[in-house]
């Protein structure tokens, strides 16, 4: 979306009718200068509005007896050299303020390559981000494989140890049998104690990699909230180089309409004599 314009039409028109009083001819950059604030294009397209207001209709044509139209065509002849270097001068003011909107949309257009090359990085690191991401998820997967693996060789050993201990209650008398049977138990205690150390190992391993996909997974959300940012910088970027071209052509559209309506105004009138 565009963003909404700093300064508004009164403080331009303000700002325009104060230097016109102090003796100063208004521009749309002497203008902006004194607001300090805006974009040219915001600013020309106000101080547009302020000059179509200025302009006062064209009063009823009077004819005028043969021996002023003499007078008056002298006086047209001058009016329109005044014109001539008024619109020159207005020309001028135009062509710079349009220079100056070129500027503009030039920093603009590089600000928007700028902020596609940004985009283009986030678009890596997140593609990169989403690689570290699978092989987390699959390293996560071996362990809990591992963990199941180490459980349930922890349950042998307790199955085994509790069929030896059968045996051992089962034949009190046999005191050799007891003997073998106290080893099994022994070296089933050491089989159980083995796997169980092996499954806290993979339980370490499984919270280690638990962690770190939750650090992959912040890492992503923020990343999201990044590209998220660009795109919408890039757009009200572009919606502002929009709206200086929109400007900068109708500018151009209003120097050739005023230029049309300057050369009507100071054209002699109908049955007058031109002054040999």
């Amino acid at each position: 979306m565009a963003r909404e314009p700093s300064i508004t039409q009164e403080q331009v028109s303000r700002a325009a009718e104060t230097i016109r009083d102090a003796g100063g001819r208004p521009t749309a950059r002497s203008i902006r200068e004194r607001l300090g604030a805006g974009s040219m294009a915001t600013v020309l397209k106000l101080f547009q509005a302020w000059q179509e207001a200025q302009i006062r209709p064209a009063e009823v044509p009077v004819t005028l007896p043969p021996s002023l139209q003499r007078g008056l065509l002298d006086f047209v002849a001058a009016e329109v050299e005044r014109s001539r270097l008024e619109l020159r001068t207005e020309l001028d003011i135009a062509n710079q303020a349009n220079a100056d909107l070129i500027t503009e949309c030039e920093r603009l257009g590089l600000s928007v390559d700028n902020l596609t090359a940004a985009l283009e990085n986030v678009y890596a690191e997140k593609a990169e981000l989403a690689g570290r991401l699978t092989q987390v998820e699959a390293d996560l997967d071996s362990c809990r494989r591992e963990a199941a693996t180490e459980r349930q060789a922890a349950e042998v050993a307790r199955t085994e140890l509790a069929k030896a201990l059968l045996r051992l209650e089962a034949m009190p008398r046999l005191e050799g049998d007891l003997e073998a049977a106290r080893k099994d138990a022994t070296a089933e205690r050491a089989g159980r104690a083995g796997a169980e150390q092996a499954s806290a190992v993979a339980l370490a391993k499984l919270d280690g990699a638990i962690e770190a996909r939750k650090q992959v997974e912040a890492a992503f959300l923020e990343l999201k909230e990044r590209e998220a940012l660009a795109r919408a910088e890039l757009g009200s970027v572009r919606a502002d180089l929009k709206q200086a071209l929109s400007t900068s052509a109708a500018l151009r559209g209003q120097i050739d309409a005023h230029s049309r309506t300057r050369t009507k105004a100071v054209r002699p009138q109908p049955g007058t004599k031109k002054n040999p």
